[in-house]
């Protein structure tokens, strides 16, 4: 069987909160230095630390650039919800035009469970950036997560075509630990001109599955 490649296709299991530490200017001063260092520290996993930074730069200078956008993810990566919450919430209203940040918000509030808040958080978002994929992608998760396959299935598709959308469905589906599902999945998506990826994880399945 012949893969196609598959520019388009996504994992949907990946948030992307943490955004790519850039090349630090030298610190201008004390307020400076505590961002940055706060940003090293994050990207290599000492969120606690990175929270404790950020917050006594903001101490330094109520008055400077916002760090609600540094702080969501940290919090939410730290088990705060509320202060989570709170942030994004600060951080949308501050960046109306960032479609990034509304897309991490519902994410946050999925990786919690709360699927509800997360599919009226991305209604909310699409209704203003209709043509986000990125969004429209985190809204099939979110309704796959609600128990409505069929319309995260549609969604799939629209956005990828049929065999990414199945492979998708698979994804979802041993992450839920649903191996009939995802075994029904993969296959169909091996139907349909599949990428090299969903070959892939048919074999991984096919593999792992349990013998009679």
């Amino acid at each position: 069987m012949r893969a196609k490649p598959s520019p388009d296709f996504i994992v949907p299991l990946s948030s992307g909160h943490s955004a790519p530490v850039s090349r630090l200017d030298t610190p201008k001063n004390e307020r400076d230095l505590c961002i940055q260092t706060a940003a090293t520290v994050a990207a290599r996993g000492h969120m606690t630390e990175a929270i404790a930074l950020y917050e006594q730069a903001e101490k330094l200078d109520a008055s400077g650039k916002s760090l609600d956008r540094e702080l969501a993810p940290l919090y939410a990566q730290a088990g705060q919800s509320d202060q989570s919450l709170m942030r994004y919430q600060k951080a949308i209203a501050n960046n109306p035009k960032d479609e990034e940040l509304r897309n991490n918000h519902a994410w946050t509030l999925l990786e919690w469970n709360r699927v509800e808040e997360a599919i009226e958080t991305l209604e909310s978002a699409r209704e203003k950036f209709p043509n986000n994929r990125r969004l429209q992608s985190t809204q099939a998760i979110a309704m796959y997560r609600r128990g409505d396959r069929a319309a995260a299935l549609a969604q799939f598709t629209a956005l990828y075509g049929a065999s990414a959308a199945q492979h998708n469905l698979a994804m979802l589906d041993i992450e839920a630990g649903d191996a009939k599902n995802a075994t029904v999945a993969v296959n169909t998506a091996l139907r349909d001109t599949p990428s090299s990826k969903t070959i892939q994880l048919a074999t991984a399945i096919q593999e792992f599955a349990p013998r009679d």
